[in-house]
């Protein structure tokens, strides 16, 4: 039976990572592109099994990237451009194999506050600088905290984002485009007052035509997904919008606005010293936000896919994308779309897609740019309503509201609201510190085992000892003692039940402290224990430490009382074995 060229590809490279020694080597493009292409049948396949998402991809995020190069103070021209260099860095560098790179829409604020103060020269500047700083956040692999963020927050992240970009380009289900010509926040001071100006002043057939391209979109992928379906819409709007020329298309938006570079000229901003650090200091939120959303957008699709991503790869992968989009005149750029928008399985020859879509954006808005932004806005906008619709997570949601997880739930909406009211940073932020509050509240328990002996009973302290072997904590004392052995961990969060815990102790003439079942120390609990047992000792207790190991002492002699303690009181010190 012939196997296919994929399935070919596939079991050479096992054969090379089983058989490293045996002399096999790829070809010199695989090894730098990692694409397992050996020839150009291979790569043919490859085209045939990802022409349709990458071209789809390309389709849909046109409005997005358009509206956020002009939203950055920049042009739309730079948007393009700053998609096309990151999407065919992704596929290239196998950053993601489940989102489209794109330029980066939490930051639009930044770049703008840029463009102002130092002219639009200096954005591509900040891009490169970002970028480097990306790549140390990798290097000091901070990016893999993300895997702390609770799922309600990212979910929360895209319901809002949702919501967001619905109200964003509303203008153009109405045919008009306010949002994107920076008169709608002069014009209106709230959601209703808007959307009753768009009623007055729209067009009722673009609504019902924008709603028309919608639903056949909805029906079509619940009827074939597989099929494009996104560019059968698209060739339709460029049929109609050249046919029929109309002032409600791209055009009339953005003007004649086409593929361009424009490499990076330091020489001509003339930054001071004082410039330069300020310009640092700007880029510093950038890298950060770029980084979080590009980490927001993997999580995202690992929880869709069930596939472990790789943040290693992603973070350096959208590092080396803003490096080189800054030196060819782009904007910062990340992961922003994810492929499941489509349904698009997670799969390693997805990168494909992405040079794909790169190779697409250079047709579309490079060479034919003059009948692309022709295609009428209620198109736009249909396709822009598929994106929002499938945005949120609907069926973790509705499996939320299933099992009864309504704070979950309640959490989820919440963080939503934040996010469409003060941002994506603000509710990532928000959620994440709620979500370590309450770890840091079940975590502070103070787990422990207490046994008090008040009676003065020799026999009894050898019958506690003999049945719960307790010889490594009971030293010979002569009176009625206390154990209190912790466990666990002891850190700055839970000592202080510990410490009230002590507190109620009935008052014996020997307090034992056993350490021998703690695994972890913390400097800041050290100290406050210190404290704690000086007090004690200062009310006529007598103190022994038992199960210590050699590293908690060394630990707790960078506290000043423990280091005389094991000075002074070393025959009540007892170590693990003795």
């Amino acid at each position: 039976m012939n196997k296919t060229p994929l399935l070919i590809e596939m079991d050479q490279i096992k054969e090379e990572e089983s058989h490293k020694v045996s002399g096999v080597r790829q070809s010199k493009f695989s090894i730098v592109s990692r694409l397992s292409v050996q020839d150009l049948q291979s790569a043919w396949y490859y085209i045939q099994e990802t022409w349709k998402s990458g071209m789809s991809q390309a389709a849909l995020n046109m409005p997005f990237v358009l509206a956020l190069g002009a939203n950055s103070g920049v042009s739309a021209a730079m948007g393009l451009t700053t998609a096309f260099i990151a999407a065919f860095v992704n596929g290239f560098f196998s950053g993601s194999n489940h989102s489209i790179y794109m330029p980066s829409w939490t930051i639009t604020g930044w770049n703008y506050v840029l463009t102002q103060q130092y002219g639009i020269q200096i954005l591509p500047l900040a891009t490169l600088v970002s970028g480097l700083m990306i790549y140390l956040i990798s290097l000091f692999k901070w990016h893999q905290l993300s895997d702390y963020i609770p799922q309600y927050v990212i979910e929360g992240f895209y319901l809002g984002s949702g919501f967001l970009f619905l109200i964003l380009y509303s203008d153009y289900i109405f045919g008009i485009t306010d949002n994107h010509t920076n008169v709608g926040q002069k014009l209106y001071s709230n959601l209703i007052e808007m959307y009753i100006s768009y009623y007055e002043r729209g067009d009722l057939y673009n609504v019902i035509y924008t709603f028309l391209i919608f639903m056949f979109l909805q029906f079509g992928y619940k009827f074939h997904r597989p099929f494009p379906w996104v560019l059968l819409t698209t060739s339709f709007g460029l049929l109609i919008g050249n046919l029929y020329p109309t002032e409600q298309c791209l055009r009339y938006v953005y003007g004649n606005t086409r593929l361009q570079f424009n490499f990076i000229q330091i020489n001509e901003l003339n930054l001071g010293f004082e410039s330069i650090l300020e310009i640092i200091q700007l880029c510093i939120p950038i890298a950060i936000c770029v980084t979080i959303q590009n980490l927001l957008c993997a999580r995202g699709a690992q929880s869709l896919t069930e596939v472990k991503c790789d943040y290693d790869q992603e973070t350096f992968c959208v590092s080396f994308a803003n490096v080189i989009s800054g030196l060819v005149g782009g904007i910062p750029c990340c992961a922003s779309s994810r492929m499941y928008t489509l349904n698009i399985r997670l799969r390693d020859i997805n990168k494909w897609s992405s040079i794909i879509n790169a190779c697409s954006i250079f047709i579309f808005y490079g060479i034919a740019s003059q009948f692309f932004m022709n295609i009428p806005l209620y198109v736009i906008a249909g396709q822009i309503l598929l994106v929002v619709y499938q945005f949120p997570p609907w069926n973790y949601l509705i499996k939320l509201y299933q099992t009864k997880r309504r704070l979950t739930l309640f959490k989820c909406i919440l963080i939503s609201w934040i996010c469409y009211n003060y941002g994506v940073m603000y509710s990532t932020i928000i959620g994440c510190l709620h979500s370590l509050f309450l770890f840091a509240q079940k975590m502070s328990g103070a787990a422990s085992e207490i046994i008090v002996n008040t009676d003065h009973d020799p026999r009894r302290s050898s019958y506690i000892e003999k049945e719960q072997h307790f010889e490594d904590d009971l030293p010979k004392v002569d009176g009625s003692y206390t154990l209190y052995r912790f466990s666990g961990s002891i850190n700055y969060i839970n000592i202080n039940n510990h410490i009230n815990q002590i507190k109620q102790l009935a008052f014996t003439d020997y307090i034992i402290f056993s350490f021998r079942y703690v695994s972890v120390f913390d400097e800041q609990a050290i100290d406050k224990l210190a404290i704690m047992i000086e007090n004690l000792m200062k009310s006529q207790h007598e103190i022994y430490l038992t199960g210590l190991h050699k590293t908690m002492i060394e630990e707790m002699e960078y506290n000043s009382f423990f280091k005389e303690f094991f000075i002074l009181c070393h025959d009540k010190v007892k170590t693990l074995g003795q």
